[in-house]
Order: structure tokens, then sequence, then C-alpha cells
């Protein structure tokens, strides 16, 4: 996902789906919570697919960071660009990393992960899931290789500069359908050849930079609202229902991309179309969009604690059980909240 709130203030749209983004992918890992008692496991039917709030923050970033880039790099050159991209990220990433570390040695008294592992996590080189720290992180490994991608197509001069984008998503498709034909059980059991360098997420975030170069150029589908905003309804829930039709839309990238990523992008165009409306997202849906990153973060981390919690205080009758559980969720966007103005700003303020 990307850290950045965009520089414009009225984007407020934007920042809403930032966070309805975070809220999904938060009820996606209260799964396991909320299975524990019977009038919260019929979620499950809705917030199974919660993970897909990562291709909507894969959209939205490839918008953000292309905006960035064709502003960043043209006055004050690529170095500038990647400075600013890695600060955002690191700087939010390595606190919540420190804070793992003390729960773990001085709350929960276990052992650190082994070296590599902390290390690699450290410097966010695990593009898998399993293999990282911190779970999540894995969106940001894949986030820096594609901030690689932009920098170097906005290097090129900008006549050039969709053509190239358009034929990078159709490269990244052609492979990942090429394969998903040639050995299709290969695939599936994620065994696709170079599956992180030609990732089919990328399709995802090149959308997203395409759109942000169509709405710098106050292209007519983000105001004709009347027809842009029921065909964006339609095209999410299409998007949707393809993906939950099997695990694989989710397990191999290039099917992901062609049914929840179809959702992601929707998402964004029909936020861009609302932008040009005189509604007004609610105030609270966008601070939890200011504070998406620092939700994306930490909501795995306090999830534990809170399970550990639980245990600890022996929550057990079902009208306990039902309270705690429906408060945790509110406790993780209220404490994201303030991390994000307690830590995460101002650190990026001290260094901007």
């Amino acid at each position: 996902m990307n850290p950045e709130v965009p520089p414009q203030a009225n984007l407020n749209w934007i920042q809403a789906l930032r966070g309805i983004a975070a809220l999904m992918v938060l009820f996606f890992h209260m799964l396991p919570h909320w299975d524990l008692h019977p009038l919260l496991a019929w979620t499950h039917v809705a917030t199974r697919w919660g993970f897909a709030g990562v291709d909507i923050f894969f959209a939205l970033s490839g918008f953000v960071v292309y905006r960035s880039a064709r502003r960043t790099i043209p006055a004050h050159g690529v170095w500038s660009f990647a400075k600013k991209r890695l600060m955002r990220i690191y700087l939010g990433y390595w606190p919540v990393l420190l804070l793992i570390a003390l729960l773990t040695v001085f709350v929960y008294q276990s052992e650190l992960p082994p070296l590599r592992k902390m290390l690699f996590s450290t410097l966010l080189l695990y593009p898998n899931i399993w293999d990282n720290w911190l779970a999540p992180a894995w969106s940001l490994t894949m986030e820096i290789y594609f901030y690689l991608w932009i920098g170097l197509i906005a290097l090129l001069p900008q006549r050039h500069q969709i053509k190239t984008i358009g034929v990078v998503m159709l490269l990244l498709a052609a492979w990942g359908i090429a394969w998903l034909l040639a050995d299709p059980v290969r695939v599936f059991n994620g065994g696709q050849p170079l599956r992180y360098v030609f990732t089919g997420l990328g399709i995802e975030f090149l959308a997203g930079a395409l759109l942000a170069h169509a709405y710098a150029g106050r292209a007519r589908m983000f105001h004709f609202t009347r027809i842009t905003m029921p065909l964006c309804l339609l095209l999410m829930a299409a998007g949707l229902a393809l993906g939950t039709t099997s695990p694989y839309f989710d397990r191999v990238e290039v099917l992901r991309a062609a049914s929840f990523g179809v959702m992601g992008v929707s998402a964004l165009v029909l936020a861009l179309t609302l932008e040009q409306t005189h509604r007004h997202p609610p105030g609270w849906l966008v601070a939890v969009g200011n504070a998406s990153y620092s939700l994306y973060l930490l909501h795995t981390v306090l999830l534990d604690a809170g399970g550990r919690l639980r245990v600890a205080w022996g929550v057990a009758s079902p009208p306990a059980l039902l309270a705690f559980l429906l408060a945790l969720p509110v406790v993780i966007v209220l404490a994201s909240l303030l991390w994000f103005r307690g830590v995460e700003k101002p650190l990026l303020r001290a260094v901007s």
C-alpha cells in the first residue's frame, strides 16, 4: 500500500477510499477472532474477501506515485523522487517493527526471529507474505519494486510514458496468461517462473498510473457522473463476483488483476468521479484514510495483542466475548489514529 497522502487537500474521496481499503483488510484479519462467537461468525461471508483492499491500495498507489513522479523527477531528478518515496515507506514501517521487537522480548518474553529474517524483513526484501516478520509487509516490497518502474518510466519523454505503461501492462498480462495456459498446476501451486518479477499485481498499479494521466488531462469520463458512476459500480460488482468464484483468483496474480483488480481500479475511478461532485465523504472515513498506512501496519500486531489479552483476562462468556470482539476493531482503529498523529506524521514532518 502507498503511505502518501495526496498533496491536494480536496481529494477527500481518495482518502476515504484508502480508509475503506484499510478497513477491508482489517476485517479480513478479524475472521479467526469473530469466528469465536456464533453471532459474528456469519460475517465471514463478506469479510473473507477483505484482502481485496490490497488491490485497491495498489491502484491508488499507482495513481498517487505517478502524479508525484511527473512533478518531482523533471524538477528535482529521480534521486529526489526515490528518496521521498523510500522515506515514506521506511519511516512508517521501522517504528512498527521496533514495537514488535519490544513486545516480543519484554512483554511476550519470546525469542526474536532468525537474524536473516529480521534483516531481510527490515529492508523489505521479501515479496512473500510467509517470509516477513510483519506479514502485511509483503505488499510494501512490491510497492518499492513498482516505484522503480515508475521512476524509470518517468525518465522517458512524456509523449512516450503512457505508451510504455500500456506495453508493460500487456507484457505482464501475456506472461501470466501464457504460463497459466502452459502449466496451470505449477502456476496454481505458486511456482510460476519469475512470479514476482513479472507479477500481475503490477497491472493494477500501472492502471492507477494511467488514471493519473487521464485525471491530469481532465478526461471526460470523470465528469459524466450519471454514466461513469453506475458503470463503476457494475464493474466493481462484476470483478468481485468473478474473484469469488474460485480461490485461484486470489493465488494467481494475473487472475487477481482481472477480478479483484478490476474492482479496485473501478473503485478508484468512482472516487475520482465523486471528486467532481458536491458530495462529501464522512469526515471519520477521511481521517481513517489519512491514518491508513498506520492502520495497515499495526492491525495484525494489535489483533495478536488483543487475542492474548482475551485469553489472559479469561473472556469466555458469550456476552463478554461478544462485547470484546466488537470493541476490538474499534480500539485498533483508534490506536492507529493515535499512532499516525503521534509517531508517523511527526517523523515524516521532521525529515521533510
